[in-house]
């Protein structure tokens, strides 16, 4: 008698899309057949469906956030304070009028510690142009200078915006926080699902076989060597787990 055996897939390798896509095609093939493989079979069947809908819905949840966008711009624009900022105190540090040379060069003395700031990630900026506006806020001397090269209203313009943009990166973190389970996190039901399911057609083949059980293995295999040479998406990490 024939033993059936599925040719070798590290399901748990697939990308999420991929596991998806197998489960989905699988499910396909052997719905239409659901009360002639048998009670365990289907009860497995069933139980595999049901998993990958959920995998599918957290798969078309959009991973990019409302939020994105306005931080983008108010990063962006936060930056080009911060850039003008230095620019100006810059070009004023080789004026010829002693004032604005003196004032330029207390500036630049006070912005010295934060001029590469721009250049942090976006979470580590905001606190440290926080930390750069307390400071500059408190020094009377500072606000007059700033006021006298013409910079004074950039500082204000960057406060507002690193206040805006701080409130838009909480806020989308609370927003990933709040979200489902995400298609990750279900990845291994799915996998496990479909592994038991595979062995469920293995066994019945196996034991009790018939021409549709025979059939519907065949089909199964033929699409388990298919997404065998889609192994090892960079999505996920490999397992020795396979069926």
């Amino acid at each position: 008698m024939e033993n059936h055996n599925f040719s070798s897939l590290y399901a748990a390798k697939l990308p999420i899309n991929s596991l998806y896509s197998l489960n989905k095609s699988t499910i396909e093939l052997a719905k239409p057949i659901i009360k002639e493989i048998g009670t365990i079979p289907a009860a497995a069947l069933t139980k595999l469906e049901n998993v990958n809908l959920s995998l599918g819905a957290a798969m078309n949840k959009s991973l990019k956030s409302g939020f994105t966008s306005e931080m983008k711009t108010l990063n962006k624009d936060r930056k080009s304070d911060i850039s003008v900022i230095k620019s100006v105190t810059s070009s004023y540090l080789k004026s010829n009028d002693p004032l604005k040379k003196a004032d330029a060069s207390a500036m630049h003395l006070f912005l010295e510690p934060y001029w590469g700031v721009d250049s942090f990630a976006q979470d580590v900026q905001t606190g440290i142009v926080s930390e750069m506006l307390i400071k500059y806020n408190a020094r009377p001397e500072l606000l007059a200078a700033a006021q006298r090269l013409g910079i004074d209203t950039l500082f204000t313009s960057l406060g507002v915006k690193n206040d805006a943009f701080d409130i838009k990166f909480k806020s989308r973190n609370t927003e990933y926080a709040e979200r489902e389970t995400s298609a990750s996190d279900i990845k291994p039901d799915a996998v496990t699902v479909y592994i038991q399911f595979c062995t469920c057609i293995e066994q019945a083949c196996n034991l009790t076989p018939n021409d549709t059980l025979i059939a519907l293995f065949h089909k199964m295999d033929e699409l388990r060597k298919v997404y065998h040479g889609l192994e090892g998406g960079k999505d996920t990490p490999a397992t020795p787990e396979s069926k």
